[in-house]
């Protein structure tokens, strides 16, 4: 966020600067007291579970140049310019949409269930990336903390924005389309998450709806037919038309090595593993051709997709292959990657160690007994259950016959799980973020997998 001063930004929030001269230059903008850096702006969020004011000294031994803080929160280090604002959640907010005036850029929209980060990073690199005046910030800052970061950190010469808007419970969307209102809308899917806050699939997809609704006429939103399912009685009201994607022809290869031929495109490789990953790289393809980007390009960009950390990745420890999808978790989702798993090629034995879903409200015992009897169906070998979720998913998965061992934890299933792994095993990990079963990498990396046992027709 180059070229603005102390004095710019207590003007853009309504703020009341004290300390400084006012001239002082800005580089960036945090939140989290860990991440400050010379020239940065903190600022100090009074969370439920922390306070960002309790960290001004820290923020102000890192470099930091200025803080935004609330009037009522204490003593302030000396030295440290402060710009006093009522609400510095809503004053975040302020100064996100006075950067994006500040930029000629048009705002592409993602929302969805699931799918958001992923579909970020795709159309990020389809367009053309930095080189090409896109911007898409670096992780999932979709909130109304993490969208106001997101745009804080476009550089002055971006062309096209891509923005994720995550929703959790109703009225989000209104206060995330308050900050910045998309040219261009793409919906990855209209699934059960979040229904602690959100209470039914019906809110969900009006929620998330929002989000086509407040397109800009002239735009596009982009969805797929399941998507579409949903939204007739709403798009009646939409100002931006509807873009439908055909479902995913046939494909050949191998997972993270696929060849399809795709309308429009002809045939394509793409790096990824999931059936629903190559649909939404396809219709990210079509948007981007629809933006104006030329057929061979998006060969070459399409061939270079990466996909997000923690979505599954491939790890190849020893002998054995690891599917690396812990980073979050949902009904559909956990169906989505016990398919992969399934159908896996080459794989000696196929286990997963799935973890509990948060935030299902009231039916989240129904949900994970649910997953558990969807694991046995997916004819796994073996399946370890993390935290309180989990065990209600083995529970379910060892009444349908499947082999299930439920732990209290990470530490605890690796105990389980390293001494019974052989060469050839394939193991994925899912589950809700806080679970952090990306913890298993280095155990699984560690361990040491017996040789797999040979067959009759090799014994002798």
């Amino acid at each position: 966020m180059p070229g603005l001063s102390l004095l710019d930004i207590a003007r853009a929030v309504g703020g009341d600067l004290r300390g400084g001269s006012g001239d002082e230059g800005v580089s960036g903008v945090v939140v989290d007291s860990r991440k400050a850096r010379q020239g940065d702006l903190f600022v100090a969020l009074a969370g439920a579970r922390t306070d960002g004011h309790a960290y001004l000294r820290e923020v102000q031994q890192s470099g930091a140049v200025a803080a935004l803080v609330l009037p009522d929160r204490g003593e302030r280090p000396a030295g440290l310019p402060c710009i006093v604002v009522p609400d510095t959640l809503a004053a975040l907010a302020a100064l996100a949409r006075f950067h994006l005036g500040r930029l000629s850029a048009r705002v592409i929209g993602v929302t969805g269930s699931v799918g958001k980060t992923t579909a970020k990073d795709f159309l990020h690199c389809l367009l053309g990336g930095a080189d090409e005046g896109v911007y898409a910030a670096p992780a999932s800052y979709n909130s109304e903390c993490g969208l106001p970061l997101a745009i804080l950190g476009a550089p002055l010469a971006t062309r096209l924005m891509v923005l994720e808007y995550g929703v959790n419970a109703p009225g989000e969307m209104d206060r995330l389309l308050a900050i910045a209102r998309p040219h261009h809308t793409l919906i990855t899917a209209l699934t059960p998450v979040h229904l602690e806050g959100m209470g039914s699939l019906e809110t969900i997809v009006a929620e998330k709806l929002l989000l086509a609704a407040a397109t800009r006429s002239g735009g596009w939103v982009w969805v797929d037919a399941a998507v579409r399912a949903h939204v007739a009685e709403h798009a009646l009201q939409w100002k931006a038309r509807m873009v439908e994607h055909p479902p995913a022809p046939a494909v050949s290869g191998a997972p993270g090595a696929w060849q399809v031929e795709a309308q429009g495109l002809g045939l394509v490789e793409l790096p990824v593993v999931a059936a629903h990953e190559i649909e939404l790289a396809l219709r990210c393809a079509q948007a981007a051709r629809q933006l104006g980007v030329e057929t061979t390009l998006l060969h070459r960009r399409l061939a270079a997709l990466r996909r997000p950390v923690g979505r599954l990745e491939i790890h190849q420890l020893g002998g054995v292959t690891v599917l690396d999808d812990a980073y979050n978790a949902s009904p559909a989702a956990m169906s989505s990657a016990l398919q992969v798993l399934r159908t896996w090629p080459s794989a000696q034995r196929r286990m997963a160690v799935l973890g509990t879903m948060h935030e299902l409200g009231p039916g989240a015992a129904k949900w994970h007994q649910l997953v558990g009897r969807e694991a046995a169906e997916a004819g796994l070998d073996a399946l370890f259950a993390v935290g309180a979720g989990g065990a209600w998913i083995a529970r379910a998965a060892q009444e349908a016959g499947l082999p299930a061992w439920a732990a209290d934890d990470v530490d605890a299933v690796a105990t389980l799980l390293v001494p019974r792994l052989r060469d050839g095993d394939v193991v994925l990990l899912k589950a809700s973020r806080s679970e952090k079963l990306e913890r298993l990498l280095e155990p699984l990396r560690q361990g040491r997998p017996q040789p797999a046992p040979r067959s009759e027709e090799s014994s002798g």
